[in-house]
């Protein structure tokens, strides 16, 4: 029997198609970079929590400045540095996004954390609060990273991991 030889060319586009669309979305293989380059849009508010906007106070805690060194040391991929609270109040959170898959295991571990301070929360990674680094929580695919961190002493990572798992939900 033979095949009607626009059925093959198409099957054969079809085929293509998927498999382009299959690396778009799970940010693997070469369209990964459309994935890395598209904008990542902050939600205005994480764990009730209202994302800061003025400018004084972002240049203050150097919000832009970090994302644009966050971009440029990640060969240009999307990324944003946002704070949600207030600087004066009880919670402030610090979020990070990045398009793009980061190695979550060997970050902890070359942060010097010790195993017992790992933790899961929900679906994130988190590090118990140090001497030296607030409590921090991280959660990653093939498409995005994000890293969720207190900006006060005495939060936990169960208060940090709900924050990194909504913020990743928002973000993606």
């Amino acid at each position: 029997m033979r095949r009607n030889p626009w059925v093959v060319v198409g099957g054969v586009v079809v085929v293509l198609l998927l498999v382009a669309a299959l690396g778009y979305f799970s940010g693997i293989g070469p369209l990964s970079r459309l994935n890395t380059a598209r904008t990542i849009d902050p939600p205005a508010k994480l764990g009730g929590l209202d994302r800061i906007t003025d400018s004084q106070i972002r240049s203050q805690l150097q919000l832009d400045q970090t994302r644009e060194e966050l971009s440029r040391l990640n060969d240009g991929k999307q990324a944003t540095v946002e704070a949600y609270g207030s600087v004066d109040g009880k919670r402030l959170f610090v979020v990070i996004a990045v398009r793009g898959s980061v190695d979550v295991d060997k970050t902890i571990k070359d942060s010097g954390v010790t195993p017992d301070k790992v933790k899961t929360v929900g679906k994130s990674i988190c590090v118990e609060a140090t001497a030296t680094l607030q409590a921090q929580c991280y959660r990653s695919s093939n498409k995005l990273t994000v890293i969720a961190q207190a900006g006060n002493e005495g939060v936990t990572v169960d208060e940090v991991g709900p924050i990194s798992d909504e913020a990743f939900n928002a973000m993606k």
